[in-house]
């Protein structure tokens, strides 16, 4: 039977609110005291639980998780999900837990931030309250931001090169012969809107292509809204030959309306997706798509992390996962 924390007081001879003090809060304890009752416990084997671990180390060895209610839960989530379980394995290493919230979790009812003192340290993926980011920091709640860059002071985010990748994405479509390129586009976070965007743009104006205003829209990133979208756009007159999606399930959408719609893919409509999520191998062809790395930026946002935790300043604050194009069945 392992000791108990009576064992070691009966053993140095203090009481068990002594020997308690000395692992929850040794400055309470005299050196000579501390002494004895530690010699004690390794004489006898004792280790304190986890509460009174934590507690020495002034840490709960828990971890947050926190992301943006469109997204969640997480888990589910074709981008998300592999970055989860990179930061989940991270902390499993290092013995802490993680916790998944959705960011409308962190308000309470009269609109003020929820700080979740439980927390050593806390990741925010995606939309990001800048309020918010700033109350954890505040209460000395180390902070990283995951998929989203916002100025401030110290915070370090990590970023996936959405600029090329949209770049490539727009190029290989014109490479292929296609000379009006329309573009779904996602509403995520205005970082990731505005680069994927850029990306699409630049090279429209490089090869001197027409932005084509009715054959861009901004939509929600979801499967059936995306069928929806594209299902209108092909029943225009002289729709464009190829569209450029912002994620992957955007792009499973649009291939799924134009299959329903009687229409080869990529023959008569080719698509570009983004992330190179589970999704891009699911539909039928697979997705031509831009891979980001997500485990790595989640072994990333979880090492910046617990280097704060650890009282490390972060090496970068801006952290930047390449992007590449993998070419499959629909273009």
């Amino acid at each position: 039977m392992p000791a108990t924390i009576i064992d070691v007081a009966r053993d140095c001879g203090y009481s068990k609110a002594t020997v308690s003090r000395a692992f929850a809060s040794p400055e309470t304890v005299s050196e000579r005291a501390r002494e004895r009752i530690y010699a004690s416990a390794k004489k006898l084997n004792y280790a304190p639980n986890a509460i009174a671990r934590a507690m020495v180390r002034r840490r709960t060895e828990n971890i947050a998780f926190i992301i943006h209610e469109k997204q969640y839960p997480a888990i589910l989530n074709p981008f998300y999900s592999p970055i989860l379980e990179a930061v989940m394995q991270e902390g499993t290493r290092r013995g802490y837990s993680l916790f998944i919230a959705a960011r409308q979790d962190m308000r309470l009812s009269n609109g003020d931030v929820y700080i979740k003192k439980q927390m050593d340290g806390v990741i925010f993926a995606g939309e990001a309250d800048r309020r918010i980011i700033e109350e954890y920091r505040s209460q000395n709640i180390p902070v990283v931001l995951l998929n989203n860059h916002l100025e401030l002071e110290g915070l370090p985010c990590v970023m996936a090169d959405h600029f090329h990748g949209a770049v490539a994405a727009t190029t290989h479509l014109y490479e292929r012969g296609h000379r009006r390129i329309g573009l779904l586009a996602g509403r995520f976070s205005q970082q990731v809107t505005d680069a994927r965007f850029n990306g699409y743009f630049s090279v429209l104006c490089q090869y001197g292509l027409p932005l084509e205003r009715p054959f861009v829209v901004d939509l929600d990133p979801e499967l059936d809204e995306a069928e929806r979208v594209m299902t209108r756009l092909l029943q225009l007159p002289d729709h464009p030959t190829a569209f450029f999606c912002t994620n992957d399930t955007i792009a499973a959408g649009a291939v799924k309306a134009a299959l329903r719609l009687g229409l080869r893919v990529p023959e008569d409509i080719a698509v570009v997706g983004f992330d190179d999520s589970s999704l891009s191998r699911v539909v039928e062809p697979e997705l031509t798509t831009v891979r980001i790395d997500a485990e790595r930026m989640g072994r990333l946002a979880a090492n910046t992390l617990f280097d704060l935790i650890d009282g490390r300043e972060a090496e970068e604050l801006f952290m930047e996962v390449p992007t590449e194009l993998v070419v499959r069945g629909t273009t």
